[in-house]
């Protein structure tokens, strides 16, 4: 069975991961799913290790573990998703900076990442958000472009997270090289 890490960070759009991981269980992939800390006030862990069937991580360091989090869920591997990604854990893989277990894990995986934004249409027409997504792209990261519509705060533009099936797919062509 195949491992699947998928990253939530704190966009509004992180209930739509529910919907992800019922499609990886449902096409028979193990999920493991990892979340900054802010993006368990979108979603619950209960809910994500229901429909999982994983512990859901969310810090770097457990009493209950001897090893650190980010190190353990890296071993096998075959892809780290991370759906959704705002603006700010873009900016922080593009940047080295890891002060989290889902930036952690950015940094520890070998295996194959795909990245799908989600945030304020202002926000992804910014400059230095298109840097961090080219530096990405140049290290061979795959993203899945956002979609255009109207953001939870009205405004209207690219931005919203793709839809989910288009995620799927797109997770399912790297899984199935």
């Amino acid at each position: 069975m195949k491992k699947i890490i998928l990253g939530i960070s704190s966009s509004i759009a992180a209930y739509k991961a529910c919907d992800l991981i019922r499609m990886f269980v449902k096409g028979g992939y193990s999920v493991h799913v990892v979340t900054t800390e802010n993006a368990l006030h979108l979603v619950s862990p209960l809910t994500l290790e229901t429909l999982s069937g994983n512990p859901v991580y969310s810090t770097q360091y457990s009493r209950d573990r001897r090893e650190m989090g980010h190190i353990e869920l890296k071993s096998d591997a075959s892809l780290f998703l991370v759906a959704p990604a705002t603006a700010n854990i873009i900016g922080k893989f593009a940047n080295g900076i890891a002060d989290d277990l889902v930036t952690t894990t950015f940094l520890s995986v070998d295996c194959p990442i795909i990245i799908a934004p989600a945030m304020n249409p202002n926000m992804y027409a910014h400059p230095a958000v298109h840097r961090n997504i080219r530096t990405l792209k140049y290290w061979g990261i795959e993203f899945v472009e956002p979609a255009m519509g109207e953001a939870v705060c009205g405004d209207e533009g690219l931005g919203k997270l793709a839809d989910i099936n288009e995620i799927y797919a797109a997770a399912l062509n790297v899984l199935e090289e």
